[in-house]
């Protein structure tokens, strides 16, 4: 049940997250300002977060997220690669989690004369797109209980990362999955 909680936390926030550069403060409800979240900077190991989570070398047998989705059955390992990204709030402050999409989207700063202040949120993609190439990655205790922390910081948005792990729940609008090891591939360069 609380898989299904944090998707649907994850899905709400993609549904009033927008390109960065319109106002959203309204979809957001009251006068809140809009955010201008920035990519965080990094690596660094986030207290609370297991010691070995963070890997050197890359997991054998990375598959796109795209492809494993069609694969991958729950309760099955499953290594994939793809880029930090696929809504504007990547990261869950309290919570473990993140979301990744596969390298075959073009986040926003891949898209000649887009000026998007958050391109990891893939807003230029339609959300039904979007869901069927991303993956929400977590990290768990020995309980199955999602770590109270936080992975950014340990990853930027849009670093291509490598995930293993254990698939919790797969079907049409949902991917997830209780990562072990994290590789971080390529950290995202601005410029």
């Amino acid at each position: 049940m609380r898989y299904v909680i944090i998707a649907v936390l994850f899905g709400v926030l993609a549904a009033v997250s927008g390109c960065g550069g319109k106002d959203v403060s309204n979809q957001r409800g009251g006068n809140a300002p809009p955010s201008t979240p920035s990519p965080s900077t990094g690596p660094k190991q986030t207290s609370g977060l297991p010691d070995n989570l963070i890997v050197k070398k890359a997991p054998e047998g990375a598959k796109d997220i795209s492809t494993a989705l069609k694969e991958a059955k729950g309760g099955e390992d499953v290594v994939i690669r793809g880029r930090v990204g696929g809504m504007e709030e990547v990261f869950m402050k309290d919570r473990a989690t993140m979301m990744m999409m596969d390298l075959s989207m073009k986040s926003c700063d891949m898209i000649p004369g887009d000026a998007c202040k958050t391109p990891w949120d893939y807003c230029c993609d339609d959300e039904d797109t979007k869901r069927k190439n991303r993956a929400t990655i977590q990290v768990v205790d020995t309980n199955g209980k999602i770590l109270n922390t936080t992975l950014q910081g340990s990853v930027s948005e849009l670093d291509v990362i490598v995930v293993k792990g254990k698939v919790v729940k797969i079907d049409a609008a949902n991917f997830i999955i209780n990562a072990n090891e994290i590789f971080i591939e390529e950290k995202f360069k601005k410029g």
